[in-house]
């Protein structure tokens, strides 16, 4: 694998707890990793800037927040990231069919629509933390392996 490609595979997690350090991260690396992960605790700090911020620098966003919700509401909020120019973004397959549809759907109208690059939507199945025991304690019979199955097949 030549190292543009590599560099392309490697999505470096923004867990940090400011913007400075963040736009160190990012400044330092931009040229040496394919996209910058903004999850949840750096969009609640500094919210759609932190993605601008990332873009100023010369770098790509992987928008990591897992949307789960009503299909409307996923839906609205896919077309938000897509505006906002994020390279990728995530939702919980677990939210179901119509959820996942709606999203895809939308962000592609409106990428279509506003002349937007369209953003590769990612489905997640089961968290990494949960297991077995866990997934029973909410209803879920199926073990971990077979509930990720599942779900991917879902969200194909």
């Amino acid at each position: 694998m030549s190292r543009a490609a590599a560099r392309r595979r490697l999505i470096l997690p923004l867990d940090v707890d400011t913007t400075r350090e963040a736009d160190r991260l990012v400044r330092t690396l931009a040229g040496e990793v394919g996209l910058f992960k903004i999850g949840k605790q750096l969009f609640m700090h500094a919210g759609p800037d932190a993605v601008r911020r990332v873009h100023a620098k010369g770098g790509e966003v992987f928008l990591d927040l897992k949307f789960h919700d009503i299909p409307q509401t996923v839906a609205l909020a896919g077309v938000e990231a897509a505006r906002l120019g994020v390279r990728m973004f995530n939702v919980h397959a677990a939210g179901g069919a119509a959820m996942m549809t709606a999203a895809v759907t939308a962000v592609a109208d409106v990428c279509r629509r506003e002349r937007l690059r369209r953003p590769l939507l990612l489905a997640v199945t089961v968290l990494t933390s949960l297991g077995d025991v866990d997934l029973r304690r909410v209803g879920v019979a199926a073990t971990s392996a077979r509930q990720v199955v599942r779900l991917a097949r879902l969200a194909m």
